[in-house]
């Protein structure tokens, strides 16, 4: 129901919830009546633009609405929908309004950086307050609040407190009555600009623009529990003040102390990094298109041993929370790269603003002092330990720890190494913890892509755009070049080196994997199967499977367990593996580029994440699925076993309703198969006509009539079900010559043990029909003309016996008489011949 010509975009309700407002692209404003004989009640036109703003006074008949292209706000009588006043004073769109009514006036705010207070009783300006922000919303705080800040003199003197919030992302309270700005609440995403040596630089507040730490909605609320009661309302303790970014980030605060309670991620953007972290590996780091991180805690169970799962282990997987919460501080731009310390308590990131972040995760059983670690909501936080400003002179791509947690190599857009030397154990003074020891220029002749350290903790691997792969030796807390992987048509990716053998595996944009050897520098294996460029390449299963990631969103799990068949040609052509080599395991995981991958240590599962603002967990069901199989096999083999004693004592109902109800058609098929063995033909009567059956056929029938009174005895829905089972493996046997007949029992067999309107009710009855048809027309032809044959065959047949009988008779040998010379035969015999 809508009476408007273009989509609705803004929608209100007044407290009483008798009036709804909607405003649209139309430009129009229209009350709905809710409520007995609701329905439109009023359309109000004024405005020149979308409706963005639409608000009903609390206790007085007055809506109050603005649109994109004016700059003041409508009143309207909600009973007769009548133009009553505008609010004029703004320079640029009104975005919000709030009411205070113990004052009988109210504030509006806009892009235009200020505040105007206004009058209830004609509608006047009373004050204008310079804000020198951009604002998008504002709100009235009770009284009484943010005492614990202010002291307690605002709350005796009844002033007014005006929470705002905009362009910069903070919140910002307001005296009004002095026009004066009291109090700051910086919230996690707060942007506060700092200087080149990483100090607050305020006066340069100016310069942030809108982005997605900007605030879009702000309110205050009553939270109300499931019996719909206000929670303590003496204490004020139920009121909620509601803050909404521009990234759809949902902030929940105590508006009576300012204090953070609760947080909702909204969206995530294009995920470039996971990192799984914590002592039990138990927590998830994302870094995607914004400056900031956000963790997720305890995603299915990452603790959980994959490899040891049981059946209850298995179910408690579903307890994982993916309940996510902001990283606040540290960067400025965003996050190329994040890396994590081999004791999973320490993470790294660099990004395009040229700093690195080092990072210490502190986790609930280790810390009592923090404030928010006693939160129930937020059981582990990150600490920012130190941030150097300026660490690479371009982007950051690509920061690393050794095995040690003892040196850090970043990398940058321009090619350059740097080595800088960790001291976690010196936090109390936070300069020192991260120093730079070498920097190496011209490492690469393009931006170096990926950074790995071999497990003996003596290499370095470094893959870049320009095709190549070097190899460094650590020594002497210096990196020197020990040799050079050339192959790749195109920038290499990622690389990694293998944690039993000495091989380097690398993942290019020429959609290749390769394998090289560290002794030579040659390239031993080329895995081929990818379309497109493959952005991330990583060893598992004890290095006897490698999983891959490319731009279309395919994950590929390779089994390099096997070597080649014939090394000597692999050698020779190292460029055109074997088909052996090429067989992969291929799953679709995202809708574009996957640029991460995250193991589980234990390597039960792994996450991805793409450039479709998705993130992926699979879990590696191996053992699973073989207890499954193993499982299947077991049965199968004790089924077959029961199968064969009822064959075995000619319990043939039973054998057959057990093999129609584990769904075996070709077990049934050779059980009935068996009942036609015999040769005894048996003489019945039916319809006062002689009628002779084959003994087997009856047995059949028999049967059958059994294993029909067998299934309706347990259930009558099983008994149907199990016959129209039986009925879809007749129409399949009737397809072939050799199982035509039986199929032909079992469908007489159904025909006229259902009457017909029964048989019409079944399932599909008429298709399977028109599937028999077909057959059954071509069976009784063949049967007519081997009848025909056979009667020929039987006329040749005694016309023979006659010729021979015949041909038989005067072929007897003859006696000659010596005496008279005479001959004759030793008897005459008159053979009558008939034809029939």
């Amino acid at each position: 129901m809508s009476c408007h010509q273009r989509i609705v975009q803004k929608m209100a309700l007044n407290k009483t919830s008798t009036r709804l407002a909607t405003g649209s692209g139309d430009m129009v404003v229209r009350l709905w009546h809710i409520g007995p004989k609701e329905g439109f009640s009023k359309s109000c036109r004024l405005h020149q633009g979308m409706i963005t703003l639409l608000k009903f006074h609390p206790t007085l008949p007055y809506l109050f609405s603005s649109s994109v292209g004016d700059h003041f706000v409508a009143v309207w009588d909600t009973e007769t929908g009548k133009h009553v006043s505008s609010l004029e004073g703004h320079q640029s769109i009104v975005t919000s309004l709030d009411f205070n009514a113990g004052k009988n006036e109210l504030v509006t705010c806009g892009r235009d950086k200020v505040l105007i207070v206004w009058s209830f009783v004609d509608f006047t300006k009373q004050k204008v307050i310079p804000t020198f922000e951009s604002l998008e919303a504002c709100t009235f705080l009770p009284v009484g609040a943010l005492t614990n800040h202010l002291g307690h003199t605002f709350s005796e003197s009844n002033t007014s407190l005006l929470l705002t919030g905009g362009q910069w992302g903070c919140l910002r309270c307001w005296d009004v009555d002095t026009g004066r700005c009291v109090l700051e609440i910086k919230g996690p995403l707060d942007r506060t600009p700092q200087s080149d040596s990483g100090s607050s630089a305020a006066l340069d507040r100016h310069s942030i623009d809108y982005g997605l730490h900007s605030i879009s909605h702000l309110n205050v609320y009553n939270i109300k529990d499931s019996n719909d009661n206000v929670l303590d309302e003496s204490e004020n303790s139920s009121l909620r003040l509601i803050l909404v970014r521009q990234s759809n980030h949902v902030e929940f605060y105590n508006p009576m102390v300012g204090k953070l309670t609760a947080e909702f991620l909204g969206d995530i953007g294009q995920v470039d990094q996971l990192c799984i972290v914590g002592k039990n590996h138990n927590y998830l780091i994302l870094a995607d298109a914004s400056p900031h991180m956000k963790i997720f805690l305890n995603p299915y169970e990452l603790s959980l041993k994959g490899k040891n799962t049981t059946e209850d282990n298995l179910n408690s997987k579903t307890n994982g929370s993916w309940k996510c919460h902001l990283i606040p501080g540290g960067h400025t731009d965003v996050i190329m790269d994040l890396t994590v310390s081999i004791c999973g308590q320490w993470i790294a990131s660099g990004s395009k603003d040229q700093s690195i972040c080092l990072w210490h995760l502190i986790e609930s059983e280790d810390s009592t002092s923090s404030s928010l670690h006693k939160s129930k909501n937020v059981p582990v936080k990150l600490d920012l330990i130190t941030q150097i400003h300026k660490a690479h002179a371009a982007h950051i791509s690509s920061v690393c720890f050794d095995r040690l947690t003892t040196h850090l190599i970043s990398s940058s857009e321009d090619g350059i190494l740097k080595v800088w030397n960790v001291q976690c154990n010196n936090l109390d003074k936070p300069d020192a913890v991260l120093s730079e020891l070498n920097t190496i220029h011209g490492a690469h002749g393009g931006v170096i892509n990926s950074i790995d350290v071999s497990v003996d903790n003596r290499l370095v691997a470094t893959a870049s755009r320009d095709k190549t792969v070097k190899i460094w030796e650590f020594k002497k807390q210096s990196l020197h070049c020990q040799g050079v992987l050339q192959g790749h048509r195109r920038g290499v990716w990622s690389v990694c080196f293998s944690r039993f053998e000495k091989i380097v595996l690398t993942a290019s944009g020429d959609g290749d994997v390769r394998l090289w050897n560290l002794k030579d520098f040659s390239c031993i294996r080329t895995l081929e199967g990818h379309d497109q460029p493959v952005y991330k390449a990583v060893f598992l299963s004890h290095d006897k499977q490698i999983l891959s990631c490319d731009q279309k969103g395919l994950i590929r799990l390779w089994n390099i367990s096997k070597p080649p068949k014939n090394n000597e040609e692999k050698s020779e052509n190292v460029d055109k593996p074997s088909s052996e080599e090429t067989s992969s395991l291929v799953y679709e995981a995202h809708d574009g580029r996957i640029w991460s991958l995250a193991i589980c240590p234990d390597e039960s599962g792994f996450f991805t994440g793409g450039e479709d603002e998705t993130l992926c967990y699979f879990e590696d069901i191996t053992e699973i699925l073989l207890n499954e199989t193993s499982q299947q096999q077991e049965e199968y083999i004790q089924t077959q076993q029961e199968l064969n004693n009822l064959v075995h004592k000619q319990m043939y109902a039973d054998a057959v309703h057990l093999a129609v109800k584990l769904d075996q058609p070709k077990r049934t098929l050779d059980i009935l198969q068996e009942l036609l063995t015999q040769d005894q033909f048996k003489q019945t009567c039916k319809d006062n006509q002689s009628i002779k059956y084959p003994t087997q056929a009856v047995n059949l029938l028999s049967v059958l009539d059994d294993f029909a009174n067998k299934s309706h005895s347990e259930n009558l829905n099983d008994s149907l079900n199990l016959s129209q089972r039986l009925l879809s493996y007749a129409i399949n046997w009737n397809t072939r010559t050799r199982t035509s007949m039986i199929s032909q029992f079992v469908l007489n067999w159904i025909l006229t043990r259902w009457k017909p309107e029964e048989l019409l009710e079944w399932p599909n009855f008429s298709q399977a029909i028109q599937y028999l048809l077909p057959y059954t027309t071509r069976h009784y032809q063949r049967i007519c003309r081997l009848e025909e044959q056979l009667a020929i065959l039987n006329y040749i047949s005694e016309v023979t016996d006659e010729h021979l009988i015949s041909t038989n008779t005067f072929d007897e040998p003859m006696e000659l008489d010596n005496d008279q010379n005479n001959v004759s035969f030793n008897s005459t015999q008159n053979v009558n011949t008939s034809l029939s």
